[in-house]
């Protein structure tokens, strides 16, 4: 690097003007800048003094020199520079700098360089380089960023990761463009033994001969907040050949919140590699995921998405397939812990055997929970035995949304359960489908048995229904309850019961089926309800939100001669059930008894009195 000693502005004017001045290294920038923003001071202030505003000097060089010193000394405030590196160039390691939200690169020979907003990409768009990618966030408080835009890595030919990631920090990959990582047999298409965010962008990372599309260890975890992933685990031969997962997190969980991710384990001739793996929890929160497990011609095929700690999914769209399997097929969904699902749309499916035993759509060591949205989970076929739609050696308990759980047909065995635990809990207002293996498989298996589900309709809620069926689709036991039975007329809002412009509506009411019965509204009108008995229960539904129920001890002890000894009050988001013989027992020959509900509440007063 070379420097005019300018003697003048005019020179310096000049200078600038005639000569282009190239730089190998930031700090000759900053060096340069400072050297020439010095000499622009003294010779313009010198200027001032020996000239004033009478100089000779034109007024365009001096308003020159003025704006090439504020530019220069803008400079010094900031000595790290934004540059893109290009692969090409040689390997790259990008390590935490000094200052906060600075990296310090280096590129082959040359030395490190203070940088930010770190840019890698490829000079060469079509071509790939075998260069590597190395980031150190070598202490927990390290952030390190980097930005991948238009990268493409094959490092067939040597025994490292494309892409590397060391250290106890974190480090956030950025994905611009279109970024293909291919790394060499065993190595992973992005190796990381910190904390790995992943965002934007597209990537796709290949594991080469049992190699992991993404892989991660020592305690850290992967995290996908969005762009589109494609991990791939590479396919391996041999009687010891494992195939490579898409995304595996050997010591830490995998958390995706967005994006589109593709996870797919690598065929192995012993044993398929599983889509998504963590050996902590597998968190699913929004997005659409599709992982699939390898193959396996002899022994087991890889699961979809297989956590040791436990899976959650909450929002997003998940497809899970378990591969096929020579021996053993995997599962959809496998946890050694529990499986919850409160959201999103989940489809898991277990691997085909042919001569051996079909993979569970869900099977978990621990307790399998499903609140929510929509679930359709289904055992693969196999030869031995058919897979479980939802296996879990715990407790099995569904609550909401709608539920489809399907068994793996036999060839020469036994036919899977679409549901089978120690224990199955359903209640609340789900739809649930449960469908019998082919042959002698169980639609809801409790403990071995076949579940009555006249003993757990008690539990259900407005508009539930759970239907068993064998392996040809015929139901072999239902419960549906009814859905709150809107009354006959127009609902009239609540809040226009009465107005200042109309008085109030008063909708006509039917004849009670019992002198002494009637349903009003909440300013004490009478409205329209539906009643049904059978079972020895009566029950009325009435299709508000607020409303009382009025009955008179004397139809009370009617309605017992009659053989009713329940009633049961439904509204539309409020349900109570009342003894005859308790309220008989309360009060007097002439009290009424009123239950109104408020929404989600209720009360209860005989004769007056709050019971």
């Amino acid at each position: 690097m070379q420097f005019c000693l300018l003697d003048s502005p005019q020179k310096c004017y000049n200078c600038i003007n005639r000569t282009s001045i190239f730089f190998q290294h930031p700090k000759e920038v900053f060096v340069c800048s400072l050297i020439v923003s010095l000499r622009c001071v003294f010779w313009v202030g010198l200027s001032i003094q020996r000239g004033g505003i009478d100089s000779p000097r034109p007024a365009s060089q001096r308003a020159a020199a003025f704006i090439l010193t504020a530019a220069m000394l803008t400079t010094l405030a900031a000595p790290a520079f934004a540059k893109t590196w290009h692969i090409e160039d040689g390997d790259i390691t990008v390590k935490a700098g000094e200052t906060k939200g600075t990296n310090k690169v280096s590129q082959g020979a040359n030395q490190e360089v203070e940088d930010t907003d770190t840019i890698i990409t490829n000079r060469n768009e079509g071509t790939s380089s075998s260069n590597t990618v190395t980031i150190e966030a070598e202490k927990k408080d390290d952030k390190v960023e980097v930005t991948l835009k238009d990268v493409n890595i094959d490092t067939s030919s040597r025994k490292k990761a494309a892409v590397s990631v060391t250290g106890e920090g974190d480090t956030n990959i950025k994905l611009n463009g279109d970024n293909a990582l291919k790394s060499d047999i065993y190595r992973s298409g992005i190796y990381g033994s910190g904390s790995l965010t992943i965002s934007g962008g597209t990537v796709t990372a290949n594991g080469d001969d049992g190699g992991s599309g993404i892989y991660s260890s020592n305690s850290s975890s992967v995290t996908i907040s969005g762009g589109t992933v494609t991990a791939t685990g590479g396919g391996s031969t041999g009687s010891n050949g494992l195939g490579g997962r898409g995304i595996c997190s050997d010591s830490g969980g995998v958390t995706i919140s967005g994006g589109t991710v593709k996870a797919t384990g690598g065929n192995g001739d012993y044993s398929g590699g599983d889509g998504i793996s963590s050996s902590d929890r597998v968190a699913i929160s929004g997005g659409t995921v599709t992982a699939n497990g390898g193959d396996s011609s002899s022994r087991n095929g890889g699961s979809g998405i297989s956590s040791s700690s436990g899976v959650t999914v909450s929002d997003g769209t998940v497809t899970a397939n378990g591969g096929n399997g020579g021996n053993v097929s995997g599962d959809g969904i496998r946890s050694d812990g529990g499986v919850t699902i409160s959201g999103g749309t989940v489809k898991a499916a277990g691997g085909d055997s042919k001569d051996g035993y079909g993979g569970d759509g869900i099977r978990s060591g621990g307790g399998v929970t499903i609140s929510g949205n929509t679930v359709n989970a289904a055992g693969g076929n196999g030869g031995k035995v058919g897979g479980y739609g939802i296996c879990s050696f715990d407790r099995v308990a569904i609550s909401g949304g709608t539920v489809e759980a399907a068994g793996g047909d036999s060839k020469d065995g036994y036919g899977g359960d679409g549901i089978y635990s120690n224990d199955i809990d359903l209640s609340g207002s789900l739809e649930l489908t449960a469908k019998a293996g082919s042959p002698n498989g169980k639609a809801l298996s409790r403990a071995g048995r076949e579940l009555e589900l006249d003993t757990i309709k008690d539990k259900l809620g407005p508009g539930a229904k759970v239907t068993a069926t064998d392996a040809d689709g015929k139901v072999i036991d239902q419960v549906p309850t009814p859905r709150p039975v809107e009354p006959e007329g127009p609902v009239i809002p609540e809040e226009s019961s009465s107005s200042s412009g109309g008085g109030s509506a008063t909708p006509s009411a039917p004849a009670s089926p019992l002198p002494g019965l009637t349903v009003t509204d909440k300013d004490g009108q009478r409205i329209s309800y539906t009643s049904i008995r059978g079972n020895n229960v009566l029950s009325i539904r009435a299709g508000r939100f607020t409303a009382s129920l009025r009955v008179s001890l004397a139809a009370l002890r009617q309605l017992r001669a009659e053989g009713i000894d329940t009633i049961t009050f439904r509204t539309v988001l409020c349900s109570t059930t009342l003894s005859v013989d308790e309220l008989l027992a309360i009060g007097g020959e002439d009290a009424e008894v009123v239950l109104t509900h408020h929404t989600r509440s209720s009360t209860l007063t005989v004769g007056g009195k709050a019971v």
